[in-house]
């Protein structure tokens, strides 16, 4: 069952896994803002919100960001295609959904690799933004 770690009213932030404290935190940056974010850690992936949660998040909130280090089209897709498709989110949404995921590339190795491949706290802060100004 996924777990809803912040609770809000103007955007769903799905993800899983490191993800999470990334997401944490830019929700922390963004504090300022008039708008709240819904932070939901999937836990797993199968199965996949088995209870709805997300979904009934969505429905309040009306936007979704999906959040993976997966390659594009991997998991954050995945995510998006239960709840939009499956689940029926396509029909309570008032903004584009977004993915955000890893480069469009191999991972490269070094200390240094992870925050050039995969999203950071400041991609997450970017889509977070361009999400709720649509």
């Amino acid at each position: 069952v996924p777990d809803v770690l912040t609770e809000g009213q103007d955007l769903t932030l799905v993800t899983y896994g490191p993800n999470v404290r990334y997401a944490q935190e830019a929700i922390e940056r963004l504090e300022y803002l008039p708008e709240t974010i819904e932070l939901i850690d999937v836990q797993t992936l199968i199965p996949f919100d088995t209870e709805g949660v997300i979904l009934n998040s969505l429905k309040k909130t009306n936007r979704v960001l999906f959040v993976d280090e997966d390659v594009p089209g991997g998991s954050t897709a995945y995510m998006m295609q239960k709840v939009l498709d499956e689940q029926g989110g396509y029909y309570y949404l008032d903004a584009k959904p977004r993915c955000l995921s890893a480069s469009d590339h191999r991972t490269p190795f070094g200390s240094d690799g992870d925050y050039f491949a995969k999203p950071q706290v400041e991609d997450i802060v970017e889509a977070i933004l361009e999400v709720l100004q649509e």
